[in-house]
Order: C-alpha cells, then structure tokens, then sequence
C-alpha cells in the first residue's frame, strides 16, 4: 500500500463517518421546516407549535456542565430499533380521565426546538428523561415521599438519589454541590427544602439546581403532534 492510497483511506474512514453523523444532521437541523395539522388526518388544519415551558437555556447548560448528558439520554427510538416505546413513560403514557390524549410516540427534531444543542445522550447508565416530567408528576401521586410539588421531588432526588425507597437502585450521583446548607435559626428559610438536613441546617436549592429542576420538568411531550410526524404504532386519522 502506497502512503497516497493510506492517507487516502484514512481520511474516507475518518471523513465519511464525519459527514453523515455530524455535518448532514447539523445541516438538517438548521432548517426544519414547520409541521402542519390538516383536515383529512388530524381534524383540524393549523401549524404545529411544540410545546416546551420552563428555563431551558439556563437549565439545559447546567444539565450539559454536570455531564447528565453521559448516563441519560433524550431519545425515543422507533420499534425496529429498540424496545422504548414498551417502557412505562419513556415513549409518554395512554390517555386517562385526566389527559385524554394518547402521547406515546417516537422523538421527533420537534421535541428539540428551544435548545442550541439536542442532547440525545451517550449511554443509559440511567433512564431515558424525554418524558421525565409526566412521570414525577405521576411520582408525586403514588411514592411516599418528603416531596409535596415536582421540584421538591427533584431536589430530593438529585440531593440524595438512594434515600428513597422506590428509587434505590439508582447510580445518579449526588448533585449536593449545587445546594447550599446554611444553619436554621428557628424561623425557617422560605426557599428550605421539605426534607432532612444535618442537624440545626437548612438545605436551600441554588439558582443553577432550580434552572436544572425547571428544565428536566419541561421534559414532557403531552400534546397530540401532527400525523405526518407521529410515528407511533397506534397512530389513527381522524374519523
């Protein structure tokens, strides 16, 4: 082999996988076009706004500092390649008396709009988070815990993953760096966390903690998107 015909193959090897996983994603990504409801399959004709609430920028920039993005992922692969949509509330959840609009489904570029970068992940040390905030609001209604609002919910967890009973399996680190304890002087601190801190201490949740509580929570796709862009396998047109 000639030294040409090696820099040659070395920079295909390197530069093929290049192109098609970074500079064509990218490029598509740069222009998504608007998605439509129309007659003949949703009922209805409109534009398609994704719905998203929270501080994602601030949120999602602590998110990426701390590394979740290297044991949580953000993607709900289709059926040919994996098993996501079986999985209680990763794919989102059946319709019920109190949303009655079935919102299992695969990700779409849409579920992304609002984030400078899509954080799909690296590995799933831990549980997929697309639609983590249907499922801690679905926590607060059934687990025993010291949490009384989804945020509290995520500050216990995220300040001691193991302490409870119904998550005592999980590898998430400790993320106690991003609170602050601070003594209690019998009044209490308005912004205290609802649970136990060493004693005569308050735990009180920093500005980067809430951002990050505010952005998991945003992670939730409970509204009907389009047919064309529905690729659940129960999808149905309007009748």
């Amino acid at each position: 082999m000639t030294f040409k015909t090696f820099t040659l193959a070395l920079i295909a090897s390197f530069g093929f996988p290049w192109l098609m996983l970074v500079v064509v994603p990218f490029a598509k990504m740069r222009n998504v076009k608007a998605a439509y409801f129309t007659e003949a399959e949703d009922g209805r004709d409109d534009v398609y706004v994704p719905r998203r609430s929270g501080r994602i920028t601030d949120g999602a920039a602590v998110y990426a500092a701390n590394g979740c993005y290297v044991c949580h992922t953000q993607v709900i692969r289709p059926s040919f390649a994996g098993s996501d949509l079986g999985r209680p509330g990763w794919a989102g959840f059946p319709p019920d008396q109190d949303k009655p609009v079935d919102t299992r489904r695969e990700t779409s570029v849409y579920d992304y709009v609002g984030e400078k970068f899509a954080q799909i992940g690296l590995m799933r040390n831990g549980p997929d988070l697309s639609n983590f905030g249907g499922r801690v609001e679905r926590y607060i209604k059934g687990e025993h815990t010291p949490a009384t609002s989804p945020e509290d919910w995520v500050y216990f967890h995220l300040y001691s993953p193991r302490a409870k009973k119904e998550t005592y399996w999980s590898t998430c680190p400790s993320q106690r760096h991003l609170f602050e304890i601070v003594d209690d002087y019998g009044q209490g601190h308005e912004d205290a966390v609802p649970f136990d801190a060493p004693g005569g201490k308050q735990i009180i949740p920093s500005d980067e903690i809430r951002a990050l509580a505010s952005y998991l929570l945003s992670m939730k796709k409970d509204d009907a998107v389009p047919y064309a862009i529905n690729f659940s396998r129960d999808k149905k047109k309007a009748e």
